[in-house]
């Protein structure tokens, strides 16, 4: 059995996750198993390969070329492979690190967006936007100017009397070469996966501890440079859209909680 420690909590998971920090706390708050999952079936005339279904504290999601997950409590992810293969890929890896965790996150009353944060000054500066907009690459250089990273993708906030702290994710940036190569980074490996076959890994040593949100960016495309500041419906909106299950919000009765939350990340940005 593996143990690790993510986004505040300790794991104990049958399949290794090597990008994960690993800890010597056997008291595991979250379980990664391997067993029996129904896949989620397929309405009249679907091609999508993925598919999910939720309900209040339950999640379950197929990915055809990959299995079946099954999220459940916000404390157990049971995953049902297609093949004894597909378990040591870095896309499954990347499954579990990341959309599971953030169901999982979810399901424990956290915020989950999908964005990228950085430690500064003891507190959490988060970037949001667009795929493509360049969240990673806006970590990544601050990574380059010694600030910590908490993370590039999946970013979870919980709140501690109503404040919103965000905490650690998984320790590692996904940058395409050419971003890496322009800031001077060169500790990379490579990936071999789906869409994310063209990005290369950063692994990060220094994790921060949680920490306050202080500010919300939206990054956007165009010239020139130049910030503008947001109108209150329009920092609301931009947030809900980048939020990670907003899809599930009716299906698991979260909908009213899950907008309080994003109301209190701007009042405190």
């Amino acid at each position: 059995m593996n143990y690790y420690r993510a986004y505040g909590l300790t794991i104990e998971s049958e399949f290794d996750l090597p990008e994960l920090p690993t800890t010597t706390d056997r008291s595991a708050e979250v379980s990664f198993r391997r067993g029996d999952v129904d896949p989620v079936p397929k309405s009249d005339g679907q091609k999508e390969s993925f598919r999910s279904t939720a309900s209040e504290n339950v999640a379950r999601l197929t990915y055809d070329p990959v299995g079946s997950f099954l999220i459940e409590a916000g404390t157990r992810v049971t995953f049902d492979p297609t093949t004894n293969e597909v378990v040591e890929r870095v896309i499954t890896r990347r499954l579990f690190e990341n959309q599971m965790m953030g169901l999982v996150l979810h399901q424990r009353g956290h915020l989950v967006l999908h964005a990228s944060a950085v430690a500064v000054d003891g507190k959490a500066i988060v970037f949001l936007g667009q795929r493509g907009a360049g969240k990673s690459t806006m970590a990544a250089a601050f990574h380059q100017a010694e600030y910590e990273v908490f993370e590039d993708d999946t970013l979870g906030v919980r709140f501690e009397d109503g404040v919103p702290t965000v905490i650690p994710g998984v320790p590692q940036l996904r940058l395409r070469p050419q971003t890496a190569e322009t800031l001077g980074i060169d500790s990379v490996t490579g990936s071999t996966f789906g869409s994310d076959s063209e990005k290369v890994h950063v692994s990060l040593s220094d994790v921060p501890d949680p920490a306050p949100l202080a500010q919300c960016y939206r990054l956007k495309r165009g010239e020139p440079f130049a910030f503008e500041e947001l109108s209150l419906s329009d920092k609301f909106f931009n947030l809900l859209s980048r939020t990670f299950v907003r899809g599930l919000l009716r299906d698991t009765d979260a909908a009213g909680d899950h907008f309080e939350q994003c109301a209190d990340v701007i009042t405190a940005a």
